[in-house]
Parts: structure tokens; C-alpha cells; sequence
């Protein structure tokens, strides 16, 4: 059974057709990301599987269940880290689990360790740099009991060496951690590295207009973005969106 099933799911605002139709699953521990022209209803179906606002038609359902308007189904990262600025790093990664009465601390102490953050536990938001924040906000979202994590362009505000850096780090987090990853960017080489599998979103109303499932083995190293492989792969997908784009 997938973990999460996306079936013929439209939505409109104010009488414009966003999403049409879209159908697509997710496999448990799968990394899948999804990738589209600007505006296309990437972060609307994020709210939607997120259970913040309802589609108009269709379903969408987790581990079988119908979680179509239900919020707290999934853990979600949004493109900043969203860390409370009262909290401490300790308390932001708990929060998740907390919530859900599920508070792990010795989990939480151990993945701050791995993360390099251990010695930020007593530490806020505002003393750590851009990239720490993001990876303890990905660690509040491994702790958080929810089988599926939904991340919307996490590294987008980030330089590109501290980019490249924090794609290695999240490969290497979630290989240890399996959980199931759907991954908003506009970043195509991003995508590549990281995802099992690319779904390419049309411009609106927006709806599947091809998967691509990527065949890199796991673990990836960064030399991967340097193969013919990979290049083939990265026109390919650059053609699909540019075919759309009317470019």
C-alpha cells in the first residue's frame, strides 16, 4: 500500500482552476520530489495534503486513511526553519513530538549530536547560522510521529556551497532514519541527487505531466552531478519543464 495516495485532486481559488486532476502515490520511505513552473500549485498541494485547506474534488489519503481537511497527518518544513525564537534548540526539536505526546529527548540529544549541534542545545534560533536552523528544523520533523515529512524548498535561502553541504547532510540523515519525503524545488540538479523518483508538475491548472524515476544508487556521492548519467537526466527534465514554460 502507498503511503500516500493522491488521487484526481482539483482545486480553484476565486474561481481559477489551480490543480486538475492530479494523480500521483508515494511508496513507504520513498524520496520523491516535485518540480515545476513558478506558480504552478506546488505549495497549494502542500496545504492540501497538509490538511489546511480542503480540494474541491478528489482524495488524498495516508497509509490508507482519508486525510482530505485533517491537519497534524504529516510533518511539514516549510523554506525557513520556522524555529520559535523563545524556544531553545533542544525545545524547537521537540516540539513536533511533544505535541503528539511522543517526547523523546534522548532521540532529540543524539541527533543534535550527529547533526553538530550538540553543543547548541541551550542555544536560540538566533545564535545559530542559516544552515544550522535548517537542520534542526529537519530534525524536529524526523521527530515528529507523522509517517510522511513534506519539505517546500527547505534550501532555497541558502548560499550554494552550504546548499550542496545540506543536501549530503539530509541524504545521509534520512538513509540512517527512513521516512517517506515529498520535496518542493525549482532546482533540477537538486532534485536529481536527492529523489527516487520526479514528478513534473504542468504550468495551471496544474496537473502530473511526467515521472522520472532516477537509478543513481544510494548512498550518492557528489561527483554523481558530474556524470554523462546525470547530465542526460538533467536535459531531459530541463526539457520537459521548457517544453511547458513555452520557452
Amino acid at each position: 500500500m502507498p503511503e500516500l495516495a493522491i488521487d484526481r485532486l482539483s482545486k480553484s481559488f476565486d474561481g481559477k482552476m489551480v490543480l486538475k486532476d492530479v494523480t500521483f502515490h508515494i511508496e513507504p520511505d520513498e524520496f520523491v520530489s516535485i518540480l515545476g513552473p513558478s506558480g504552478s500549485g506546488k505549495s497549494t498541494l502542500f496545504h492540501l495534503i497538509g490538511g489546511i485547506s480542503q480540494p474541491d474534488e478528489g482524495e488524498i489519503s495516508l497509509d490508507g486513511e482519508r486525510i482530505n481537511g485533517k491537519k497534524g497527518s504529516i510533518s511539514y518544513m516549510p523554506q525557513s526553519p520556522a524555529l520559535f525564537p523563545w524556544r531553545t534548540i533542544l525545545q524547537n526539536v521537540l516540539l513536533g513530538a511533544e505535541i503528539a505526546g511522543k517526547k523523546d529527548l534522548p532521540a532529540a540529544v543524539a541527533m543534535l549530536e550527529k547533526a553538530g549541534l550538540k553543543e547548541y542545545e541551550s542555544a536560540y534560533p538566533h545564535q545559530l547560522s542559516g544552515g544550522m536552523q535548517q537542520r534542526a528544523a529537519f530534525i524536529r520533523s524526523l521527530l515528529s510521529p507523522q509517517p510522511l515529512i513534506c519539505l517546500d524548498e527547505p534550501f532555497s535561502a541558502l548560499d550554494e556551497f552550504t546548499r550542496s553541504e545540506m543536501q549530503q547532510w539530509l541524504l545521509s540523515i534520512w538513509m540512517e532514519h527512513r521516512r517517506s519525503i515529498l520535496f518542493i524545488t525549482h532546482n533540477i540538479e537538486e532534485a536529481l541527487f536527492l529523489s527516487d523518483r520526479i514528478i513534473i508538475l504542468s504550468d495551471k491548472p496544474a496537473n502530473v505531466k511526467a515521472e522520472f524515476d532516477i537509478p543513481f544508487p544510494r548512498p550518492r556521492d557528489e561527483s554523481i552531478v558530474l556524470t554523462e548519467e546525470f547530465l542526460t537526466y538533467k536535459k531531459a527534465v530541463y526539457n520537459e519543464l521548457k517544453a511547458d514554460s513555452g520557452a
